[in-house]
């Protein structure tokens, strides 16, 4: 016998995916979620009030590696990268294979399963991830990332706030905190590589890469954008036309959304032409639906009224080269907005966290009504390290 969940995402088997059912076997596999251990709430920003107030009522936040950071301590930058090498394979080998591993796997909710993984795993080597991912495991991505919802609401907000909102929220705080230490440290920049200051580093190699590292950081700090590296599945034409950026920064009017853009990586007349630009849902809303699935998502992307002031441009954005800084190539350009030409005009980007700072996405047309776009993978770049208190 076979039970049907018209409004549940889609099997993971080939026979699922022609029925649109899901057999009690499969769904009894994910049934049961792992709790994850997290800090305890922290009195930080809350999307409910201006920037710079701070709230106890703010979701809760985890702290990426907080699992494993004795032991990452105590490792060379080499065996630092051969154990996060190691990890990221691992967890490839899985999610590439998951409908294979969700019949084993029956004791374990998938969702928090990855997240867990991704967040043992050093931030600044996730990304590498996204090279290890078949087409097949980019699109699992989608459905692991859904089961999270099959967590009750309470396990969530007790074991760690597991939502884009607050992952974004965490990270323009680090952001900001780079930009204050600095100040507070007499740190004298102009937003380009030369910020770090001079005095705390020795005048070798280690220092100058030390200072370098430090300077790109307290650069990429001071845009106060959020650089995410994306791919899609099953694009003809590889990675010649599947890889692209999305671009995040806090709207600086409407508390709780977010404004950006596509960055398709082509030339400039390119994107010229078609900029993509999306403002997100009010964040206070916990999840969204997908109107043509009935899904369940945390933010939506849509481009279908983008930002149209100067006022709504980032607001580090330079003139007239209309471009955040970066350090090296690091640096966005924001083009004029204008609406999207078809098949973007009507597009929807629905996204669900996969880790920390890892998204798993799926674009809809008419609205999020229509018919199914493209399923991608988001990684932030590593731009800034942790603040140390």
């Amino acid at each position: 016998a076979v039970t049907s969940f018209p409004t549940c995402d889609r099997p993971w088997t080939a026979e699922g995916r022609k029925s649109e059912t899901m057999s009690p076997s499969v769904l009894a596999a994910h049934a049961r979620p792992i709790p994850i251990a997290r800090s305890v709430a922290s009195p930080t920003r809350c999307p409910r009030c201006p920037r710079a107030t701070r709230g106890a009522h703010r979701r809760w936040r985890t702290i990426a590696g907080a699992l494993e950071t004795v032991e990452w301590a105590k490792m060379t930058p080499e065996e630092r990268e051969e154990q996060a090498m190691d990890m990221v394979i691992r967890l490839a080998t899985t999610i590439n294979a998951y409908e294979d591993v969700a019949f084993t796997s029956k004791s374990t909710n998938m969702g928090t399963y990855v997240y867990e993984k991704l967040d043992a795993i050093p931030e600044e080597f996730r990304p590498r991830l996204m090279d290890e991912l078949s087409d097949v495991g980019l699109v699992n991505c989608w459905y692991i990332a859904g089961l999270l919802y099959k967590v009750k609401f309470q396990e969530r907000e007790a074991g760690g706030a597991l939502d884009i909102s607050s992952d974004l929220e965490d990270y323009q705080e680090r952001l900001d905190a780079t930009v204050e230490q600095a100040a507070a440290n007499g740190a004298d920049f102009s937003l380009d590589e030369s910020a770090a200051d001079d005095d705390d580093y020795a005048d070798d190699e280690d220092g100058r890469a030390a200072k370098a590292g430090r300077g790109a950081a307290l650069v990429a700090s001071a845009a106060g954008v959020q650089v995410f590296e994306g791919r899609a599945a099953n694009v003809p034409g590889g990675p010649f036309v599947n890889m692209f950026q999305k671009v995040f920064y806090p709207s600086p009017k409407d508390v709780g959304v977010w404004f950006g853009r596509v960055v398709l990586k082509k030339p400039g007349f390119v994107e010229k032409y078609l900029p993509l630009y999306f403002r997100t849902n009010d964040t206070v809303e916990r999840f969204v639906k997908v109107p043509a699935t009935a899904e369940d998502a945390d933010l939506l992307l849509d481009y279908q009224n983008p930002p149209y002031l100067e006022s709504d441009m980032p607001p580090a954005m330079r003139y007239p080269s209309r471009r955040t800084p970066g350090a090296g190539a690091g640096a966005v350009w924001w083009p004029e907005p204008k609406l999207a030409i078809p098949p973007f005009d009507t597009l929807v980007d629905y996204l669900r966290p996969l880790g920390p700072g890892v998204y798993a996405g799926r674009g809809w047309r008419d609205g999020g009504r229509g018919d199914e776009f493209l399923t991608f993978i988001l990684f932030r770049r590593y731009d800034a390290p942790p603040v140390e208190e």
